[in-house]
């Protein structure tokens, strides 16, 4: 798909979820914006907490905003993951054009963002190096130190301290950047080429 025909599809979801969420974002190619064509379109978002309020008390969060979790739906059909409460969300857009949206912990929304910029290759290979240098792992919950988890098969880590260590809550994505001692760089020049890196 053209790059400039995916942008204004994202940038379409983007307004529609925007409302429903904390923070959202597109990723992938599309924010590179470095080849004419792209694969699919990604987009990274924090939805808004649907907050019930009793009639004494404070204010009790559950789940998913139903406006959030409509949008999503009616976006087209929904191949993996649940909008109610998933971390990711493939669903195959009109015309067959594929969307992934992926859902982060708000303490990982960051790093997921970069991430989900990718390219893959530059994820492992710059991303995933910095914070391994550091003595993190990646595991489905977010970055836990190595000496609290387990590598289950090669590259995948499942945390196995009750009470663990958590990295900071980063502010944006270069303090991310910063945090893992890799340089930051526009989108468009992250690549594997560049040996000029880690800090």
């Amino acid at each position: 798909m053209e790059l400039q025909k995916a942008l204004l599809i994202a940038e379409e979801i983007e307004r529609n979820l925007s409302p429903y969420c904390e923070k959202i974002n597109i990723a992938g190619s599309c924010r590179r914006g470095n080849k004419s064509e792209v694969k699919d379109i990604e987009i990274v978002c924090l939805p808004k907490p649907h907050l019930f309020k009793p009639l004494f008390g404070e204010d009790i969060v559950k789940g998913r905003s139903k406006q959030f979790i409509e949008i999503a739906q009616e976006l087209g059909e929904l191949v993996k993951g649940s909008p109610l409460d998933g971390k990711y969300v493939q669903i195959n857009l009109r015309k067959g054009i594929m969307l992934d949206l992926f859902m982060p912990e708000s303490r990982d929304y960051y790093r997921q963002y970069a991430i989900r910029t990718g390219s893959a290759d530059y994820s492992f290979k710059v991303l995933a190096a910095g914070w391994r240098r550091r003595g993190w792992c990646g595991t489905p919950d977010g970055l836990r130190r190595v000496r609290d988890c387990k590598e289950v098969k090669k590259s995948a880590w499942k945390c196995i301290n009750p009470n663990p260590e958590l990295p900071p809550v980063w502010q944006s994505e270069e303090e991310f950047f910063d945090w893992i001692g890799v340089r930051w760089t526009k989108p468009s020049l992250r690549n594997v080429d560049n040996n000029a890196w880690f800090n």
